[in-house]
């Protein structure tokens, strides 16, 4: 796992209670963790689903305004269900994708590191329970209902659950009791008395308005079969206690269970929360191995997981960071004209000897032969996907045929390998993608934002995109509306440099990526525990031009013209915060 996550700061916060505190919390936040006034932002959130909002959608733009209203001048990125980051103008028109997304963020950055696990998080309020296969969040539901739905959320939580939505029953004195529903006690209640939970993490009020104190603890449990404390002693208060504690484990064990059993190569569970203790006991009822998220991140970020996930998923991948300049996606519609996809050709080849570069090949008429197949027989979305990346494989085997030392690679060892012979990376990437599967399947997506999402796996520092309708034999564009996919916005990384050229630019970008290559230091993610002095402020560098004024004109031919874009970002540097649980996870770059 890339990265340290340099300081974390958390505060409870009860939306409903004081909208108006949100704004200026987070910007108090940002400023405790040794924030500044240009960083990055990353927010996921669950806030949206309090009372204070009639709808999903009023929540997420609330949040999204305060998020402004926070940090006026800087770059603002929220986390999709999709596993994508998006401008909050994207975000406002889709709110169901940002909506409750915390989890997925959470499971994946675990996957990164676990390929395959069901990631267990159990919170104050909720449990997650989500399966990971191959490092890729295969839940059965991407909203909060359908995950209900599936087991894969439990309205169980380690502090604000009330008792009597735990258990119906509890033992006393040898018989069994049904317990009131008054709200008497908390399930943090149950765990202050047992022990197991620390009186700072009862971050509720508590129903009676008492002390957190195993005391008063006591005396709200208590409550739960109508009795008091000069009623029942020690012993009983403890049977309370172990009854409720031990129906919570039961129900999230038979949940864990339901969900491995439609994924029952999954043998390893990996725990965090508040009630991590609860996830590792149901895990190992369930017969699974348990590795705790605080071991891989450290403590402070793994009580905030989602928070620390979208920080270190913001950060470029450093798996291949050092062996790519540039990546080249050559336009599949150049294949329609010989002239220019020999220029192109001709370039490559001068390219090879000036920077190291990986190619990803449009599908062109490869690709237009399956639009047209799915137009007349409806292959589906799912197939039609899957055979449009295997006609990029087919262009990458034409090109690697015409230019000397070229190799179809397939993976990112393959890259490795080939760029370190000096050899001309093509890549023909349905081995690859099949293995992530890090896309929607939908012809919004195409060759376009898969070498947007190349070029971040390969920690490329410039992608450049060769088209055809680029008007000008040797010019350029930085502004790349007009020219790529609906999808290439989510797909884009923060610290690529996007360029849309015609045939005649792909030597000048070589030029550009082999004085970057050679010039500029290299910045790696920072992550997990506390940061040391000299990490925090360390500059980093990169920066990102990728959308500016709307472009007229015809577009793509392969795409649609975009439906939104980025803002510029600078810098690798970012600050993220969670809801409700206001938590704020700075993760520092730090040239390597």
């Amino acid at each position: 796992m890339a990265g340290r996550v340099a300081s974390v700061r958390a505060r409870p916060y009860e939306l409903q209670r004081n909208p108006a505190a949100l704004a200026p919390l987070l910007g108090n936040l940002a400023r405790e963790a040794g924030g500044c006034r240009e960083d990055s932002h990353a927010v996921t959130m669950t806030a949206e689903l309090s009372q204070y909002f009639r709808t999903k959608r009023e929540g997420v733009a609330f949040v999204l305004d305060a998020f402004e209203a926070a940090f006026p001048d800087a770059p603002i990125r929220a986390y999709t269900t999709a596993g994508t980051f998006v401008d909050l103008a994207t975000a406002r028109r889709s709110p169901l994708t940002v909506a409750a997304a915390n989890w997925h963020a959470a499971a994946t950055l675990v996957g990164r590191t676990v390929g395959n696990a069901i990631f267990i998080d159990v919170g104050t309020t909720t449990t997650d329970i989500i399966p990971i296969v191959r490092g890729v969040v295969v839940a059965s539901g991407l909203t909060d209902t359908a995950r209900l739905r599936s087991s894969e959320l439990l309205y169980l939580g380690a502090v604000r659950t009330p008792v009597e939505a735990v258990t119906h029953e509890v033992e006393v004195a040898g018989c069994a009791i049904a317990v009131s529903a008054e709200g008497f006690a908390l399930s943090g209640d149950v765990y202050l008395w047992r022990g197991t939970l620390a009186p700072s993490d009862y971050t509720e009020p508590t129903p009676d308005g008492r002390p957190v104190s195993r005391e008063f603890a006591a005396e709200r449990l208590a409550r739960v079969v109508c009795a008091d404390r000069e009623m029942l002693d020690e012993a009983a208060i403890d049977g309370i206690a172990n009854d409720v504690a031990a129906a919570q484990v039961r129900r999230t064990a038979h949940a864990i269970s339901l969900v491995r059993a439609r994924h029952p190569s999954l043998d390893i569970a990996v725990v965090t929360g508040v009630g991590d203790f609860i996830a590792a006991e149901a895990a190992t009822r369930a017969g699974m191995g348990v590795h705790r998220l605080a071991d891989m991140i450290g403590a402070a970020a793994a009580r905030c997981a989602p928070a620390a996930a979208v920080a270190l998923l913001m950060a470029p991948p450093a798996a291949v960071a050092a062996v790519v300049d540039v990546v080249i996606k050559v336009g599949g519609s150049l294949l329609r004209d010989a002239a220019a996809y020999a220029c192109v050709i001709d370039a490559l080849r001068a390219c090879s000897r000036q920077a190291r570069v990986l190619v990803v090949p449009g599908g062109g008429p490869f690709a237009d032969a399956v639009r047209d197949v799915d137009r007349h027989l409806t292959v589906g979305a799912d197939e039609a996907h899957w055979l449009a990346i295997q006609a990029m494989d087919q262009h990458a085997h034409l090109l690697a045929s015409r230019i000397p030392r070229a190799v179809v690679v397939r993976s990112p060892g393959e890259i490795d390998v080939a760029l370190a012979a000096e050899r001309m990376a093509m890549l023909a990437p349905s081995a690859w993608l099949r293995k992530d599967d890090p896309l929607p399947h939908s012809w919004d997506v195409t060759s376009d934002s898969i070498a947007a999402w190349v070029a971040g796996r390969v920690g490329a520092r410039a992608l450049a995109l060769v088209k055809a309708e680029v008007a000008g034999e040797g010019s350029s564009d930085s502004n790349v509306n007009g020219y790529v996919d609906p999808y290439f916005a989510s797909a884009i990384p923060l610290g690529v440099d996007v360029t849309v050229v015609a045939p005649r630019g792909v030597s000048g970008v070589c030029e550009r990526a082999h004085a970057m290559g050679s010039n500029a230091p290299r910045a790696t993610a920072v992550a997990g525990g506390a940061a040391d002095a000299d990490d925090i402020g360390a500059d980093a560098i990169g920066s990102v031009k990728v959308f500016g004024s709307e472009r007229t004109g015809e577009g793509n031919r392969e795409a649609d013209s975009m439906r939104g874009g980025h803002p510029p970002v600078n810098g690798f540097e970012r600050h993220v915060i969670e809801q409700p649980t206001t938590s704020l996870v700075r993760g520092v770059e730090k040239h390597a």
